[in-house]
């Protein structure tokens, strides 16, 4: 049967009304002198003769699928698979970063504490932060890497833009002896950190490889000679401090030594958002969710379907 143009007109017109003006279907009917029921079918022949098309668009550099194949494969909270400009690890950084950020400003709430560590990704992502919920931030480790005021300073800017108070760990993240760890641990401000790790209601961690290796840690580590040692051992990466094997189990070498939240108060945490890509992470990313170090994941498409891969 072919349509005229009388009924292809009030088609249109139906559409228009239900899509673009956000008419009810009562209201279309009443001024057409219809029922619902012949809206309904108006609407869904709309549809049918490409009157009305749906696109769904998120932002080019978002892989939906993938995002969704994480998910799913490893039981994740929040899951986003970005597409960097290049492979270079200056732009899966910043795209790594500008994804967290995003995130974070969508998700965090007035009844969270924020739970950081150190890391170029996450320094990348904290200069992006623009408004947050008013929380408090917690450092979830002393300082690590050559620029020892990135692990403080990612934890100030993130308290900059919430407004809420900052606690971070004037420390390294790994000392000489225990001894020193512990001498530490005792001054008023650093217990003050560490009083906070059971509040922490969503972490955001950075994820260092060991082999091959890619980590911060990994680099003060083996200043000591025991790098090399701890990789000998299985050790493929780490998560603030807690060293891991490629199946997640925990090695617990460096605990005493170490200023940071423990692999137990971690899992304890509601909700901790890896972030890390990069071809040389994807063990030490695929060992952190076997053992239940992170709930979420921000990474690249190339080592989202690596991991997806080895799932």
């Amino acid at each position: 049967m072919i349509m005229g143009p009388d009924e292809l007109i009030r088609i249109a017109h139906a559409a228009r009304r239900y899509y673009l003006q956000d008419r009810s279907r009562v209201d279309i009917a009443a001024e057409l002198g219809v029922s619902r029921f012949k809206v309904a079918r108006m609407l869904e022949k709309a549809r049918e003769l490409g009157i009305v098309t749906i696109d769904v668009q998120l932002p080019d550099a978002i892989d939906p699928e993938l995002s969704i194949g994480l998910k799913n494969a490893f039981g994740l909270v929040h899951s986003i698979a970005v597409t960097s400009p290049s492979q270079t690890s200056e732009a899966i950084r910043q795209s790594l970063g500008e994804a967290t950020a995003t995130l974070l400003q969508e998700i965090v709430t007035p009844a969270d504490t924020l739970g950081f560590t150190a890391g170029r990704t996450l320094d990348e992502a904290t200069k992006l932060l623009v408004d947050l919920p008013r929380c408090d931030v917690v450092a979830l480790g002393g300082i690590a890497g050559p620029v020892r005021e990135h692990g403080i300073e990612i934890v100030r800017r993130v308290a900059r833009a919430s407004g809420g108070e900052s606690y971070p760990i004037f420390a390294p993240l790994l000392v000489q002896d225990e001894a020193t760890a512990e001498a530490l641990k005792a001054d008023p401000l650093i217990r003050d950190a560490y009083s906070r790790f059971g509040r922490v209601t969503k972490g955001v961690v950075a994820i260092g490889s060991w082999n091959p290796p890619d980590s911060q840690l990994y680099d003060s580590a083996n200043q000591g000679a025991i790098a090399q040692e701890l990789v000998d051992r299985g050790v493929v990466g780490e998560v603030v401090a807690t060293l891991y094997d490629r199946d997640g189990n925990v090695d617990s070498t460096l605990d005493h030594r170490s200023l940071a939240i423990t692999a137990d108060e971690l899992r304890r945490v509601p909700e901790v958002i890896g972030v890390a890509g990069g071809t040389t992470k994807v063990e030490a990313i695929r060992a952190a969710l076997l053992g239940g170090l992170i709930t979420s994941l921000i990474t690249d498409t190339g080592t989202a379907r690596a991991l997806l891969d080895a799932a």
